[in-house]
């Protein structure tokens, strides 16, 4: 019957659309409630055993970590730090010595300043490729 089950053929690529737009940023707290009664209709209505348990690791993870998901939504952050739309690559001013490296090695010249001052990121020019975390002599740049 795989595949004729409406509810599970159609209602997890539903959870998948909005789980995307949760790790991306792009969600909003009524996501949650509709995740959540998505798992619970594929549940209760999928025609075979796996239907009636593909929706059962999002259950369980909202059940249990629904803080990550508000921390997603809310404050766009992810504690986890693995959400690629999430992170922000910061320069701790006290720990900077303006040597210039991060500038020199970032690939799409989202660190600016002068030398021997400290260094700012653009937000939004930063791929958050890491390059500048790893070039950093003074461990003055890091994820947050």
């Amino acid at each position: 019957s795989c595949g004729k089950c409406v509810p599970c053929r159609e209602g997890t690529k539903r959870m998948l659309e909005i789980l995307e737009r949760i790790v991306a940023g792009k969600s909003n707290v009524s996501d949650l409630d509709l995740l959540e009664e998505l798992g619970h209709t594929i549940t209760e209505t999928a025609l075979c055993g796996l239907g009636k348990t593909a929706a059962n690791p999002v259950l369980s993870s909202l059940k249990y970590f629904r803080d990550e998901y508000l921390e997603h939504i809310v404050n766009k952050r992810c504690p986890a730090k693995v959400c690629q739309a999430l992170k922000a690559i910061e320069i701790n001013p006290e720990l900077c010595k303006g040597c210039s490296k991060c500038s020199r090695i970032c690939p799409v010249g989202a660190i600016e300043g002068k030398i021997k001052e400290v260094f700012t990121i653009d937000q939004n020019k930063c791929i958050k490729c890491g390059a500048c975390i790893e070039s950093c002599a003074f461990a003055a740049i890091e994820e947050v």
